[in-house]
């Protein structure tokens, strides 16, 4: 039955892993209710506590989270919205290593210097230390943009 929606929390992330955790009356109660379904689990309960005055610390575990989650997932949804409930993606978000300016300088060298020349550039006057690929990665994600 829920086959195909577990497929595609899977990818876009909002799969609760960890549904064998979720002991709410109300994810038992109505085949509505899944209890993969990260966004509605963290929907259903911020409105348990909100809408039916049911103490945080248990309520937070019977939806399988503790009560600092239950604090951080209503500052999102606070926030955000409904859109603050969807889990982000996890780890870097960008380079590390140049910034947007870095990598513009390095592109205004590249018709007149050798990756090799630019990396030892940007050592040099902008004390960056990279490899030749990372220099190559970042040059060619940002034409792409």
């Amino acid at each position: 039955m829920f086959r195909a929606k577990h497929e595609e929390m899977h990818k876009n992330g909002s799969f609760n892993h960890r549904a064998d955790t979720v002991t709410a009356e109300i994810f038992k109660s109505s085949s509505f209710f899944d209890a993969h379904d990260l966004v509605q689990v963290k929907y259903e309960m911020l409105r348990a506590v909100e809408k039916d005055n049911h103490e945080i610390s248990s309520t937070a575990a019977s939806f399988g989270f503790s009560r600092v989650s239950f604090y951080q997932i209503k500052k999102e949804y606070d926030e955000n919205g409904i859109l603050g409930l969807i889990p982000k993606k996890r780890g870097p978000k960008g380079s590390r290593k140049l910034k947007d300016s870095d990598v513009e300088f390095a592109r205004s060298l590249v018709d007149t210097h050798t990756k090799a020349q630019i990396v030892s550039i940007l050592n040099e006057e902008r004390g960056i230390e990279i490899s030749k690929r990372t220099l190559e990665r970042q040059l060619s994600a940002k034409k792409k943009l």
